[in-house]
């Protein structure tokens, strides 16, 4: 389902209903919410909302879609991000797990994060956006990684972004697919149009969008 709105209030509203709709419905259900969040800009506003939210936050565990591999206090850090706009106010009730450990070997990092992450597998909500070159998550265009995510077992791996910080780590696509309800939400005519030439074009965004439940765009 795609929802298109031109109001950026309106916008945020849509995203935060689903939002809570779908926690309170799984912590009635399991007495808990796992939730997998992203990164990047066009969250921050949605998660300093989010953060005045009154929800049973010390039943809800966060973790993240993907991560820059950086110290967690990096400023390009997603884990920073989410510490910084979202774990705080009511949130700060909430548990969460990052994604980078230790910095000094990566494919270490990647052994620890497949073996914590498994308790994200089949989440409650997952939120993506898209990058204008149609990424998702950090799954990205023209990288043999990203396109060896697609077919590997494992839940969690290594990918290649074409601007620094250069590695990343991401939920791969069988973990996305695994998700009760996937969320992706999309801002400006520009990534719109990205969008809907995706399939055209063979972008990472037209392979994960079979896995998604509802689109938000703002134009």
């Amino acid at each position: 389902m795609i929802q298109e709105v031109s109001d950026k209030k309106i916008f945020l509203e849509q995203i935060t209903e689903d939002f809570i709709s779908t926690v309170k419905s799984a912590i009635e259900k399991k007495g808990e919410a796992k939730i997998l969040l992203s990164g990047g800009s066009s969250p921050i506003e949605l998660y300093e909302k989010w953060s005045k939210l009154d929800l049973p936050w010390h039943a809800i565990q966060m973790g993240l879609v993907d991560e820059r591999f950086v110290d967690p206090t990096d400023e390009n850090s997603n884990e920073l991000l989410i510490n910084t706009h979202l774990l705080k106010n009511k949130a700060a009730n909430a548990s969460f797990l990052g994604m980078v450990f230790q910095t000094a070997d990566i494919i270490s990092n990647l052994n620890s994060l497949e073996n914590k992450y498994v308790h994200y597998f089949q989440s409650d909500y997952l939120l993506l956006g898209m990058g204008e070159d149609g990424h998702t998550a950090s799954i990205f265009p023209n990288d043999i990684n990203s396109d060896l995510s697609f077919e590997t077992e494992m839940l969690t791996a290594i990918t290649n972004a074409p601007k620094y910080p250069y590695k990343r780590l991401t939920c791969t696509p069988k973990m996305i697919k695994s998700s009760s309800h996937v969320v992706l939400i999309i801002s400006g005519e520009k990534k719109r149009n990205v969008f809907e030439e995706a399939e055209k074009k063979h972008l990472p965004i037209a392979k994960i969008n079979a896995y998604i439940h509802k689109t938000f765009i703002l134009v």
